[in-house]
């Protein structure tokens, strides 16, 4: 296998710098253990599972399905059972947590004591500042354009700023599903890459065939960011949110009909298999760094 090495595939043990997203009510155990049989590292949110039994169970089906490196999101508040997700985590092999809400320090010591990592998601510089001074392993920049709960800084701009005043690994994500945007991440300084968006458009995500063409027909222009849904800035495909405010909620069906997506749906043209996803933008990083002009002397 290829191998693009950084300081994140050196300390997840992966071969490629590219995290599949860990999106709600999408990435479950099929998409988690392709993008890490791919090369890449899968996830999955915690929040997918209702319940520490069927959290056991989708692990346990990982793990017969992959021996490879996963990683999970955890949200470290009350009103999540995240102690005993931590637990079930741990048991499993899992060496990747990246928390969302809370204080990173209520799981960094038994997640060192396992051999992981703990990465925290932040969308200010002030959010990378207080993650730092919590000895965080590292951070993951959400920056404009990201699908679902995202900030406000483009991404070209984000990634310098937060590794410029923070000396952790940063991964970037927000707009990027090709090798070419991975490159150029990675030249701004990001040791690697959050794929999310383009990942749904595969049989692996739990999305239904409807959500996955929504994304193959949109445009960046599509891409609606509001907080009126969860409470939280996020981006959504703007007709699956147009009459949320008047819609019934039956169960979780109305959660079900709202279509999170970033504005990388640009690049979106088709539906194929997550590790094709993965290799294709391998190749095309690959090719994006040969393809650039060299600086040449004027004679």
């Amino acid at each position: 296998m290829k191998r693009i090495r950084t300081a994140l595939t050196d300390m997840l043990e992966i071969a490629y710098p590219v995290i599949g997203a860990p999106m709600f009510l999408i990435s479950y155990e099929d998409l988690a253990v392709a993008v890490s049989e791919a090369g890449g590292l899968g996830t999955i949110p915690l929040p997918n599972y209702r319940t520490i039994e069927a959290l056991e169970t989708g692990l346990s089906t990982i793990r017969t399905r992959t021996n490879k490196p996963i990683g999970v999101n955890i949200h470290l508040s009350g009103r999540f059972p995240w102690k005993e997700q931590l637990t079930a985590c741990l048991n499993a092999g899992v060496s990747f947590f990246i928390t969302s809400l809370g204080d990173p320090r209520l799981i960094l010591q038994d997640v060192h004591a396992n051999g992981g990592k703990v990465f925290a998601d932040v969308v200010t510089l002030k959010q990378a500042l207080n993650a730092a001074e919590r000895s965080v392993d590292g951070l993951i920049a959400v920056s404009e354009g990201a699908g679902g709960h995202a900030g406000t800084i483009p991404v070209m701009v984000f990634v310098p700023y937060i590794t410029s005043r923070v000396d952790l690994p940063v991964i970037a994500a927000g707009g990027i599903s090709t090798g070419a945007q991975m490159a150029a991440a990675l030249a701004l300084g990001a040791c690697g890459v959050v794929v999310g968006t383009r990942l749904i458009a595969t049989p692996e995500a739990q999305a239904s065939d409807a959500y996955k063409q929504a994304l193959i027909a949109a445009g960046p222009e599509d891409i609606v960011f509001t907080d009126r849904v969860t409470g939280n800035p996020a981006n959504w495909l703007a007709h699956s949110i147009q009459d949320f405010d008047t819609r019934p909620e039956i169960g979780s069906k109305r959660w079900l009909d709202l279509w999170s997506a970033g504005k990388s749906v640009a690049q979106v043209d088709d539906i194929k298999p997550a590790g094709a996803i993965i290799e294709e933008l391998v190749c095309d990083y690959q090719k994006s760094m040969e393809s650039l002009p060299p600086v040449q002397e004027d004679v």
